[in-house]
């Protein structure tokens, strides 16, 4: 029973690590953007786990307009997003396959300040033709 509690504990430490994590000596160059947000990814902390996998950061700077849509989406999680700035999330990107995963999100408000986070490895979606994805995707898989 501790091997289990153990293990549990190494689980949830491992996802405030990649949920919380500051990214450090971050270079966010824009690659997308739309009238709802800038999408920025880190060219500094761009990670090859496996063969054919990258991981990135990426970060979403909201627009107004991508606030008030988001907000008439979200309107079941209150006025806690009203103040949204930005998004940073953890992608995993198969270069081979063209497709792409979240392994992390979380969201920030105006002031810097953790309004949500989210641990959780996504399923596995095609990359759709010339979406943000794709831009994304040309850029790292080289």
């Amino acid at each position: 029973m501790k091997s289990l509690s153990v293990e549990l504990g190494v689980i949830l430490i491992g996802f405030a690590i990649f949920g919380y994590a500051e990214v450090r000596g971050a270079d966010w160059k824009l690659y997308d953007s739309c009238e709802r947000y800038l999408c920025y990814y880190d060219t500094q902390n761009i990670t090859q786990p496996s063969k054919n996998i990258v991981r990135v950061w990426e970060k979403w700077d909201y627009t107004e307009k991508g606030v008030i849509d988001f907000m008439s989406h979200m309107e079941k999680f209150g006025s806690k997003y009203r103040n949204l700035s930005y998004l940073k999330f953890l992608e995993e990107i198969n270069c081979l396959e063209g497709t792409y995963r979240s392994l992390s999100l979380t969201y920030y408000d105006n002031k810097g300040d953790v309004i949500s986070a989210f641990s959780n490895s996504s399923e596995w979606d095609f990359i759709i033709p010339k979406s943000m994805n794709e831009s994304l995707c040309k850029k790292v898989c080289k």
